[in-house]
């Protein structure tokens, strides 16, 4: 298996090459690593205002990202590494990624457990969280690896930024985490990259911005930062007081909506503005 690793911490880019590599865009498997900025990254069918805290990631500079798999919601920083083994199978096999993980860990006397959900628990506590995805011809098995991630972000990201009367997404498995440094103090992810290396016996290769101007890398990428993807696909919910959001719109109007009090308002519909500016920034 060849392994890639994208020098580059744009999170909706990484994403857009995980997607091309998926389609088509090199000889599977491979293994695909990249560290993104701090972002929240919900999964398909989430709604990002019961699984993060909104204001909180606009006062502390975490972007928002919704990613083409399922599963739950997650916290990524430039202290976690991000996995996915694409293969071209188009069943998934979830525990194979995880094998690759654990097996390679165990080598350099670090024990892993995979839980029933095939993610990755270290001493009782979930250190990698995985999701899935297939096509007819390929699929993923995608997570985060903790190695010395700020666990105070990540905790206060993930708190509700309201909790919905109804609501048709799909809600995250609350876990408790730890990371790779909380009991192996001065590793480092270079180093759980020649781990993860030595397990797949191979040396390897960095990414360039070349691929950016693949059209397949480009409609992706512009495609997970198309505000219709992030927020409008947000599966319809309901607040106390019967107001309804429909696809990220509250009674038809964008960002603007009407009998709504401005306290409530401003949590509801924090300024992601920053965040479209600059997420357009590619390399």
């Amino acid at each position: 298996m060849r392994m890639f690793i994208s020098p580059f911490t744009n999170p909706f880019l990484n994403l857009a090459l995980e997607d091309y590599f998926l389609r088509g865009g090199a000889d599977l498997p491979v293994a695909f690593f990249y560290v993104n900025r701090p972002c929240v990254v919900l999964g398909r069918f989430q709604n990002p205002w019961l699984e993060c805290h909104l204001p909180y990631l606009v006062e502390n500079d975490i972007w928002l990202v919704r990613r083409q798999s399922g599963g739950g919601c997650v916290f990524h920083d430039e202290g976690n590494i991000n996995f996915s083994f694409i293969y071209n199978d188009a069943m998934v096999d979830r525990k194979r990624g995880s094998g690759i993980m654990q097996r390679a860990f165990h080598k350099v006397g670090i024990e892993l457990d995979i839980s029933p959900r095939n993610d990755l628990w270290l001493n009782g506590k979930k250190i990698s969280g995985s999701a899935f995805k297939q096509t007819k011809d390929g699929s993923f098995h995608h997570g985060t690896f903790l190695v010395n991630s700020d666990l105070k972000h990540l905790e206060e990201s993930l708190k509700h930024t309201v909790v919905p009367k109804t609501t048709k997404s799909i809600a995250s498995v609350r876990s408790q985490v730890t990371t790779l440094q909380e009991y192996y103090p001065g590793v480092e992810i270079t180093d759980v990259l020649e781990i993860v290396a030595h397990e797949l016996n191979t040396v390897p290769a960095t990414i360039d911005g070349s691929y950016f101007s693949r059209p397949e890398v480009q409609e992706s990428f512009y495609g997970l930062i198309d505000w219709k993807w992030l927020w409008g696909e947000t599966p319809s919910f309901e607040l106390e007081g019967g107001l309804q959001v429909h696809k990220g719109l509250v009674e038809g109007e964008r960002f603007s909506p009407r009998h709504v009090g401005l306290d409530l308002k401003t949590r509801l519909f924090p300024d992601f503005s920053e965040q479209s500016r600059l997420s357009n920034q590619i390399l």
